[in-house]
């Protein structure tokens, strides 16, 4: 146990001049808890990060790994970070390591977030409780503000990757010059089809494949939810015959953008040249332009393969719409 506390104090107290970069997969959390504590705490973070994605398997958003206190020298730089502790049952490790958690960055609230501790873009969430309700109560109380705190890490850090390598100027004007409003894209993304005519371009990028397509639409189409899954089929068919609107799997959501909102259509699609499909989303944004919106679609083809990461990728870039020059 000696080298144990040892370990953990060690982790508690040296620092660094300059953070190293994050590592790990974007949604993946590491969950450190001790043994004891670590079926209750199990019990409720399942419940916390179930949301899942039809890709059209199901994706779970985010990939929980659990680790104990002993191991936190591993597992430190990992951008995503979860300590859990419940005061009961007592334990030597938990306890220990959240005691001196909390001593060191002078923290006295049951749940609490520290950005860039151990790593660039990082985000340790902290859980501390007496008991498995008192923890169930902070949890279901504070559950949006958790999440909200770890999908805006994961933007962050997905964004910084996906333009690491900067930006694609030239096909971001094109887009500017058809349509009066462009998005950020990366370096390798091409036109595979562009009709000015019917304000449509179809950009991608190679394997595993990402297409991104924007088209103008009339906003009184998109209304009704039954309408708009109809009039988006219809115009699938016209501008990318080869790609066809599964009739299962389909949501609608919304989503806020600077002071607007924006409806998102979510389903499975399949393509007829490579026999396969994947997930695709549309954005439909609106326009300063009377009856006149926006839609920003992704599709993602990776057959075998998880999609979701890809699929964040291309809704990051499908929210850079806007207005303007490049």
């Amino acid at each position: 146990m000696q080298k144990i506390i040892i370990s953990i104090c060690i982790v508690l107290f040296v620092s660094c001049s300059s953070l190293p970069e994050s590592v790990g997969k974007d949604n993946e959390i590491i969950v450190i808890s001790s043994p004891e504590d670590k079926p209750f705490v199990e019990m409720l973070l399942i419940d916390l990060f179930s949301h899942t994605i039809h890709t059209p398997q199901p994706e779970l958003e985010f990939s929980l790994h659990y680790k104990n206190p002993w191991e936190i020298e591993k597992v430190k730089k990992y951008g995503n970070i979860i300590i859990a502790s419940l005061d009961f049952p007592q334990d030597s490790t938990g306890d220990y390591l959240m005691q001196r958690i909390l001593q060191t960055h002078k923290k006295e609230e049951a749940l609490f977030v520290l950005g860039d501790l151990y790593a660039k873009n990082q985000v340790i969430c902290g859980i501390h409780t007496l008991d498995a309700i008192a923890m169930e109560n902070e949890i279901n109380s504070n559950s949006e503000w958790i999440l909200h705190e770890f999908r805006e890490i994961i933007k962050t850090r997905m964004t910084l990757n996906i333009f690491k390598h900067g930006n694609n100027i030239t096909l971001s004007k094109q887009v500017l010059k058809m349509f009066g409003y462009t998005l950020d894209l990366q370096p390798d993304y091409k036109i595979i089809k562009s009709d000015s005519l019917q304000h449509f371009i179809w950009m991608g990028r190679g394997f595993p494949y990402r297409w991104i397509t924007i088209h103008k639409s009339e906003k009184n189409k998109y209304t009704q939810k039954d309408e708009a899954w109809d009039q988006l089929t219809i115009e699938f068919a016209n501008l990318m015959p080869h790609i066809r609107i599964g009739n299962y799997m389909r949501s609608v959501a919304r989503h806020q953008y600077g002071d607007k909102v924006a409806h998102i259509m979510r389903g499975v699609y399949e393509h007829d040249e490579s026999e396969s499909g994947g997930p695709f989303f549309v954005y439909i944004f609106e326009t300063d332009s009377v009856n006149e919106v926006i839609l920003v679609s992704g599709f993602v083809n990776n057959p075998g393969n998880e999609k979701l990461l890809l699929l964040k990728q291309l809704e990051i870039i499908a929210n850079t719409l806007h207005k303007g020059d490049t």
